[in-house]
C-alpha cells in the first residue's frame, strides 16, 4: 500500500508528492494466475516476502522497470529459475529476453503498497530514463544551489529566517531524492535509500520545516492568536517527533505511524494555507509573493489531474516544476522579508543613534562608528584624523538671540561639517555646542586638507535665522597621527586640549575693548 504520506503530500501545495510513474506498457505481458491481470496495472503487494508470475508475448528486448521504494528484496528469474541481473538507474530495471515467456518475480516489501510494474522496448526505457535522471538532477542540483546560497546569505546576516527556509527546500529536496531512487544511480547497493522508513523520517522533516519557515516569513505570532499559532507549531512539532519516534518501531508500527502522520499533515498544512490567505487579505509583507507559490503549486496539481493527456513530461515532472518554481518565489520572498527586517532594524539603530536636533550621530551612535574607523586603520595603517569643533561664545549667543536661534546655529554648523567631510566620515554631537570628526585618511596631505576645509568654514562665518543674522565662529581642534591608537579617549583628549589652545589663541589675538 503507498505511503499515506506521500498520498497526503501530492494533494497539497507543499509538493511532497509521490510521482507516479505511468508508463504505457507496449508488449503484452500479463500476471499468471490473476485472471488476465495486465502488467502495467497496480499490483497489490503485501508486507513480507512474495512471489509473482508473469507471461509475456514479446519478439524483441524489453526492460521490466519499478520503484523499489519500501522493498528491502527483489529478484528476477526466468522460467527455468535463473537470475536475470539488474540494470543500474533509479528504478529496478531487468531485461527481458523474447526466448522466454515466463517469468517469476520475487519480492520483500516492507510494508503494504500498491507496486506498478512497466514493460517497454529497451529505446523507449532508455529514452525514459535518461529524461527522468536529467530532470531529477537538475531540480535536485537547483534545490542544494539555493540551500546553499540562501544559507551563505544567512550566515553572513545572522539571520534565522534564510537558516528556516534552507532547512525545509533542503528536506523537500532529499525527500525527492529518495522517492524518485536518484541516489541508487550513485549508491545501487544501499538499500538504505529507499528504506521506508527514511522516506518517512524525511516527510516529517518537510512539514517541520515548511511550518516553522512560514512561521518566520508570515510572522503568526502578530498575525495569529496565541492558540491558532500554537497549534500549527505543536501539529508540526508532533509530525516530527512522529517521524523519529517511528525509526525505532518495528515495520508494521511505522505503518500505523504513518496513518497518524497522514491526518497530522493534512491538518497542518490546512491550517497553513488558512493562514496564508488571510496574511494576504491582511496584506502582510511578502504574503502576496506566498500565495504565488501556493498558487502555482495548485495549478501544478490541476494540470496533472485535469490535463493528463496534453503533456506526459509535465503530467510525470509536473509536481517538480511546481515546487521548483514555489522553491524560487519563496527564496525572493525571504529575501525580501529578511531585507526589511534589516531594513527596519537598521533603522532602529540610525534613530538610536542620531542626534535629534542636527541630524548628526549622537555620542553613542558616534562612538560605534569610530571604533570600525579606527579597527580598519589599525589594520591598515595610513593617517588618523581627528578635529573637535567647539562653538565659539555659544552661551552668549543663546543669551542674546535665544535658545531658537542657538538651535539654528547648531544645524547650520552640522550641515557645514557634513558638506566637508566624505560619507566614509564619523561626524557627531557630543553634546551642547561640542562637535566631532574622525576620517581615516591614507596620505597626511589628505588629512591637513579636511581640517583645513572645517577651519576655513568656521572661521567666521554669518549664520541667518528667522530673525536676526548671527556672526559665528568656532575653535577646531585638529588631531593627525599615524601612530597606532588603543582608544578613543585618549584620541578625544588630545583633540579637545588642541581645541583649547586654538581658543585661547584667538582670545589673545583678540583686540582689546576700550
Amino acid at each position: 500500500m503507498t505511503s499515506n504520506v506521500s498520498h497526503v503530500f501530492s494533494r497539497l501545495w507543499l509538493c511532497l508528492g509521490l510521482l507516479v510513474v505511468s508508463f504505457q506498457g507496449v508488449a503484452a505481458c500479463e500476471m499468471a494466475g490473476e485472471d488476465g491481470l495486465a502488467i502495467t496495472a497496480k499490483v497489490p503487494v503485501e508486507a513480507g516476502q512474495q512471489r509473482f508470475s508473469f507471461v509475456c508475448d514479446i519478439d524483441s528486448p524489453h526492460i521490466l522497470y519499478f520503484s523499489d521504494n519500501f522493498i528491502s528484496f527483489n529478484q528476477l528469474y526466468d522460467k527455468d529459475m535463473r537470475k536475470i541481473s539488474a540494470l543500474p538507474g533509479a528504478f529496478e530495471a531487468y531485461p527481458l529476453d523474447p526466448s522466454n515467456k515466463l517469468f517469476y518475480l520475487d519480492l520483500s516489501s516492507q510494508v503494504e503498497r500498491f507496486l506498478t510494474l512497466n514493460v517497454s522496448t529497451l529505446a523507449d526505457y532508455q529514452r525514459f530514463s535518461s529524461v527522468h535522471t536529467l530532470t531529477m538532477s537538475l531540480f535536485i542540483g537547483f534545490c542544494f544551489a539555493l540551500v546553499l546560497y540562501v544559507g551563505m546569505l544567512g550566515s553572513s546576516m545572522r539571520n534565522y529566517g534564510f537558516y528556516s527556509y534552507s532547512f525545509y527546500v533542503f528536506s523537500a529536496a532529499i525527500f525527492f531524492s529518495l522517492q524518485e531512487g536518484l541516489l541508487n544511480i550513485i549508491f545501487p547497493d544501499i538499500s538504505l535509500f529507499s528504506n521506508f522508513k527514511l522516506i518517512l523520517l524525511f516527510a516529517g522533516l518537510t512539514v517541520f520545516a515548511a511550518v516553522r519557515f512560514l512561521d518566520q516569513l508570515l510572522d503568526f505570532k502578530v498575525l495569529l492568536m496565541g492558540w491558532q499559532r500554537h497549534f500549527l507549531l505543536g501539529m508540526a512539532n508532533t509530525a516530527l517527533a512522529l517521524s523519529m519516534l517511528q525509526l525505532v518501531l518495528p515495520y508494521s508500527g511505522a505503518a500505523l505511524v504513518n496513518h497518524t502522520l497522514s491526518l497530522i499533515t493534512l491538518i497542518t498544512m490546512t491550517g497553513t494555507l488558512s493562514s496564508c490567505v488571510y496574511a494576504t487579505y491582511r496584506k502582510v509583507h511578502c504574503s502576496a509573493l506566498v500565495m504565488t507559490g501556493i498558487a502555482v503549486m495548485v495549478l501544478t496539481m490541476l494540470f496533472r489531474l485535469v490535463f493528463v493527456d496534453t503533456s506526459e513530461f509535465m503530467y510525470r515532472y509536473g509536481l517538480v516544476v511546481g515546487i521548483t518554481l514555489e522553491a524560487f518565489i519563496f527564496a525572493m520572498a525571504t529575501c525580501r522579508k529578511v531585507k526589511k527586517l534589516d531594513d527596519d532594524r537598521v533603522g532602529a539603530f540610525k534613530r538610536a543613534s542620531t542626534d535629534a536636533l542636527c541630524n548628526l550621530l549622537n555620542r553613542s551612535g558616534w562612538e560605534s562608528m569610530a571604533n570600525t574607523i579606527l579597527s580598519t586603520y589599525n589594520k591598515e595603517r595610513g593617517y588618523l584624523t581627528l578635529l573637535f569643533i567647539d562653538v565659539d561664545h555659544f552661551k552668549e549667543i543663546n543669551d542674546q538671540y535665544g535658545h531658537h536661534a542657538g538651535d539654528k546655529v547648531l544645524q547650520v554648523i552640522a550641515k557645514i561639517l557634513k558638506s566637508r567631510c566624505r560619507e566614509q566620515d564619523a561626524v557627531g554631537r557630543l553634546g551642547g555646542d561640542e562637535f566631532v570628526v574622525l576620517s581615516h585618511c591614507y596620505s597626511e596631505g589628505q588629512s591637513e586638507r579636511l581640517a583645513a576645509r572645517v577651519e576655513a568654514s568656521l572661521s567666521d562665518r554669518d549664520i541667518r535665522t528667522d530673525n536676526y543674522v548671527i556672526p559665528v565662529t568656532a575653535s577646531v581642534g585638529a588631531y593627525i597621527t599615524q601612530e597606532r591608537c588603543k582608544d578613543l579617549t585618549s584620541l578625544l583628549d588630545k583633540a579637545d586640549k588642541i581645541m583649547y589652545r586654538v581658543k585661547a589663541q584667538k582670545k589673545d589675538e583678540a583686540p582689546a575693548v576700550s
